[in-house]
């Protein structure tokens, strides 16, 4: 007769149950990461949002509580064209910034491109108040190339500048 004591009879084994859960769950994975990834397919809009800066102008550290907002200056690029969001004001460059041989003559030409327009004179004014004030460039593919360039562009002029790829094919909706 069996008794529970004995050493040579086996105990029950929850190892299949595990199986098929631990399947279950993989399955129920797939199919939620699948339903997300569908979800952010085409015609899709996109919300941007500036956060605050922790950052104080002199470099330490402020408390959440005592930092003042800074105000993001938008402005997008595609390799040939800067535009600022949500207001449209745009500049067209006619050469590609990554092939002029020097930083200087790119510099100057990025200049002599902004000046006169309302998103030079906008840049302009953010440099005289880099402190509450920076640029996110929303750059897409075709402005890899040349990010580099705008970018030291507007980094000498004292702003500070973010960046965020986003698709080629993406439509601007709206900025807030």
């Amino acid at each position: 007769m069996a008794r529970l004591g004995d050493d040579e009879e086996e105990g029950i084994s929850l190892f299949p149950m595990f199986n098929i859960l631990a399947c279950t769950l993989g399955v129920m994975v797939f199919i939620l990461s699948t339903e997300a990834t569908v979800s952010l397919g085409a015609d899709k809009a996109v919300e941007m949002v500036a956060e605050l800066d922790s950052i104080s102008g002199g470099g330490e550290r402020v408390p959440p509580g005592e930092r003042e907002p800074r105000t993001p200056i938008w402005l997008e690029w595609d390799g040939t064209r800067l535009g600022m969001l949500p207001s449209g004001d745009a500049v067209t460059f006619d050469r590609a910034l990554n092939e002029i041989p020097t930083w200087e003559s790119t510099f100057a030409y990025v200049s002599s491109v902004l000046s006169g327009s309302r998103l030079g004179s906008t840049i302009a004014q953010v440099g005289l108040d880099p402190h509450n004030r920076y640029v996110v460039l929303i750059v897409r593919p075709s402005g890899f190339d040349s990010l580099l360039e705008i970018r030291r562009y507007i980094e000498f002029l004292g702003i500070d500048v973010g960046y965020e790829p986003i698709d080629q094919r993406w439509q601007r909706v709206g900025v807030r």
